[in-house]
């Protein structure tokens, strides 16, 4: 939720949501901007049904569709069509943590069906020049994102950290980059969660529709 709070789509764009799942980002882009479109690209088959389903009884079949394919050998109906891509990768390694025994979960989980590099990779041969890339991240895990990203001209144009609470450690991150944007990157105010063990104004608005 947060993320697509985050992701600025504009009228007339198309919308890419890499690993979509059941296409929760693909939708909610669809419903933040009626004059968009989306697309959705899911490994997992039973996934991408979901997917599918969602967008027909959400009513945005017409502006939505569905791909069932794995982005490390992308479909070449998807290279360089999209203005705006937008992602919530996997995060974990597969040999580190728990892991799933559901094929599905362990695949949006961990990294088994590929790694950020593949992720970025994916994003940029998809994206025309220009386009934005929204993603989110473990703030631990910075340097290796940021390195996929240049090894791919995805360029970090903004950033946000988000914290739990005011005195806790970050525990997400928030990026916009640009596919051959110039060097320059733009720390936004941190996003608080919860304040005085409230949820603050800010985080409940990302829960709606509202700009």
């Amino acid at each position: 939720m947060l993320l697509g709070a985050f992701a600025k789509v504009r009228r007339k764009e198309r919308v890419l949501d890499l690993g979509c799942g059941v296409g929760v980002l693909a939708i909610m882009a669809l419903l933040r901007n009626p004059g968009c479109t989306a697309c959705g690209l899911e490994i997992t088959p039973g996934a991408a049904e979901l997917a599918r389903q969602n967008l027909e009884l959400c009513g945005l079949s017409d502006r939505g569709g569905i791909v069932c394919g794995d982005m490390r050998d992308m479909p070449r109906g998807l290279i360089g069509r999209f203005d705006v891509c937008i992602s919530n990768p996997p995060y974990f390694h597969p040999e580190r943590g728990f892991s799933s025994p559901s094929a599905a979960m362990a695949a949006a989980r961990n990294q088994s069906c590929g790694g950020i590099s593949d992720v970025c990779a994916a994003a940029a041969s998809c994206l025309k020049w220009g386009g934005r890339f929204y993603l989110c991240y473990p703030p631990g895990d910075l340097s290796p994102l940021f390195a996929a990203l240049l090894q791919n001209r995805l360029e970090p144009k903004t950033m946000r950290l988000v914290f739990p609470t005011e005195t806790s450690h970050p525990c997400l991150v928030l990026i916009e980059a640009r596919k051959g944007g110039g060097v320059h990157l733009d720390i936004l105010p941190s996003l608080i969660i919860e304040k005085d063990g409230q949820k603050t104004s800010e985080f409940k608005k990302m829960y709606t529709l509202e700009d």
